[in-house]
């Protein structure tokens, strides 16, 4: 636990709050104590969240329902406020590690164990279903392994987010490598979705890997779409049990009370109060339990004796988030749907595409020099209205003024490969046909770097920046230069289609093996491979704001990536230029 400060409650419903057990992108969840000193864990609801009138709404439906749910292997609702200034619900507190936790420390699960964990978690579903609940978000993080057995977590909360301002403007729930194909498909989740969970999971304890493996989330993607998921490791009485859970199609697989009867007859119990004795007879997983202790703090903190078990109830972290694209996202954007899968992000609201926000403390002052007289301004009837008139125009104004300072923020989304930036752009194109940088970045990670970008490379170091790997936390420079510079802008212009001006604003698409230059080895990098070759169906949209002098003022640049036949994933990187000069440069160090 986390000792609470002097910005958490103190008392939330008739709960004594003891500390902090997690943050995710739906709310906090805290150590709650109830008058009688029994332990439990409350989620209090983001603020953000609260002040929407249509998740107040679903999240009172979805408690009414959820309160219903009386599994063996189910954490209960104990209690409830849709209606106070902050939302909150509390749920009886599970001591013991995730099996996220427990597979990384101990390996795969055996014998017994595995055989109770898919028992009891084929019992979870039978509860939940039962009450018309549909969980969403099974994956190791939302199974505690308690200490009379395996527990199911944070089930149906997500509903109360769907059709709410947050998935207006773009969010579904899930996590990369763990949604099921008919979310990618944007098909709404149903019980079938719970039983590839539960598929998934019982390949998960038997080899301990995740049964996609590792990776970025759009290859993730590709893989839960198309690839088949490797067996071979669970024990063959349920081998052909699991395979049908983790069919492609949701009509082919069992329903839950088929996983538990065909479950219980492998492990030869008859029924649930057999599973309740064969648990106590079997499931061993000591846990040392210390009890939450408070005291007073001389600043006015409560500082707290951390609980030995990791308590994740109610899904610490709620999945994370992806971009909601709809059908009619923009005359530039071709038909697409939304992608599942948020975290759950760790803000106060779900991340959008994992882009940090710019009103950080953190500021970078770029450096200025006097601007040179612009050309003269257009007319709106002389405004460029072809791809090859708007790259004319920009040639001819960088030409004129071609350097600037500028701001940055953007990442690639469902993860935390996100930057902002502040510094001074110079175009060289007419000398070298590249943008050289001085320019202070921030990461996802919040570790902050000078560098400067000259002729290609990256200082310190003298690096080529196509050479820079993902996993150095250099790469950002590339994702900067990829997508800032004002020659990429002019290369994504000349070679795009569907070019639309409304006012002074671009917009347009641009196929992704029409890319070149630090833009294509931006996305290849990122993909492990020429992005034209491993994501074919893979475009990018763009829509640019010119001054009234033809030169850039606001840039946004959006990686589209097909996940299935409507789904996709959008990764935005934004840019505002501003005081455009001509006799500025950058030094190489």
């Amino acid at each position: 636990m986390i000792p609470i400060d002097d910005n958490d409650l103190r008392q939330i419903g008739p709960y004594r709050i003891a500390g902090r057990l997690g943050t995710g992108g739906m709310g906090v969840v805290y150590a709650g104590l109830d008058p009688d000193g029994a332990r439990v864990a409350v989620k209090l609801v983001h603020a953000s969240l609260a002040g929407d009138p249509e998740f107040r709404a679903r999240f009172a439906r979805e408690i009414s329902v959820l309160t219903r749910v009386r599994g063996v292997c189910t954490a209960r609702i104990l209690k409830s406020d849709a209606d106070a200034a902050r939302p909150w619900l509390a749920a009886e507190y599970v001591p013991g590690p995730t099996l996220d936790d427990y597979v990384r420390m101990n390996g795969a699960l055996q014998g017994e164990q595995w055989f109770g964990l898919v028992a009891g978690l084929a019992e979870a579903l039978v509860a939940i279903h039962a009450a018309d609940v549909v969980h969403r978000d099974i994956k190791p993080s939302n199974v505690i392994l308690s200490p009379s057995g395996p527990k199911l977590v944070d089930f149906g909360i997500a509903r109360a987010l769907d059709g709410t301002s947050v998935t207006h403007s773009g969010v579904l729930v899930g996590t990369p490598g763990w949604v099921s194909p008919e979310e990618y498909r944007s098909v709404s989740a149903g019980p079938a979705a719970d039983v590839y969970g539960w598929g998934m999971l019982a390949v998960y304890a038997a080899t301990g890997k995740p049964p996609y493996g590792t990776g970025r989330p759009e290859v993730l993607a590709l893989k839960v779409l198309n690839d088949p998921v490797d067996t071979s490791a669970v024990p063959e009485p349920l081998r052909d049990l699991v395979d049908k859970a983790l069919a492609k199609e949701p009509s082919s697989r069992p329903s839950a009370q088929e996983v538990l009867a065909e479950v219980s007859q492998a492990w030869r119990i008859g029924g649930v109060d057999e599973l309740t004795t064969r648990l106590d007879r079997t499931w061993v997983l000591p846990i040392e339990d210390i009890p939450w202790l408070n005291r007073s703090g001389g600043s006015g903190r409560r500082t707290v004796m951390a609980a030995v078990a990791a308590a994740v109830v109610l899904g610490v972290a709620v999945a994370a988030v992806l971009r909601l694209l709809p059908d009619n996202a923009g005359p530039s954007m071709p038909p697409a749907l939304a992608a599942t899968t948020a975290t759950s992000g760790p803000s106060e609201s779900p991340k959008q595409a994992l882009v940090p926000s710019a009103s950080s403390n953190t500021s970078f002052a770029p450096s200025t020099v006097s601007a040179s007289m612009p050309p003269s301004a257009p007319t709106q009837s002389e405004l460029p209205r072809t791809t090859a008139e708007l790259a004319a125009a920009l040639d001819l104004a960088l030409e004129i003024t071609p350097a600037a300072s500028f701001s940055f923020e953007g990442g690639f989304t469902q993860s935390d490969t996100t930057a902002r930036a502040t510094g001074r752009v110079v175009n060289r194109t007419s000398h070298t046909g590249r943008d050289d940088f001085d320019v202070q970045i921030v990461s996802g990670d919040d570790s902050k770097a000078h560098h400067v970008v000259y002729d290609g490379d990256l200082y310190p170091g003298g690096k080529e920046l196509s050479d820079l790997d993902p996993a150095t936390p250099e790469w950002a420079a590339l994702m900067v230069a990829g997508t800032a510079g004002p020659s990429i802008i002019g290369e994504v212009v000349a070679n795009s289609t569907r070019m639309e001006r409304k006012g002074h604003t671009y917009s347009g698409t641009l196929a992704i093996d029409k890319t070149n230059g630090l833009l294509r080895n931006l996305f290849s990098s990122w993909m492990g491979g020429d992005v034209a070759e491993t994501s074919p169906r893979s475009y990018l949209t763009y829509r640019l704001s010119i001054d009234s002098d033809s030169r850039p003022k606001k840039f946004s640049l959006v990686w589209c990536f097909p996940t299935g036949n409507s789904g996709i994933y959008r990764s935005e990187f934004t840019t505002t230029y501003s005081d455009w000069r001509s006799n500025s440069k950058v030094d190489k160090p």
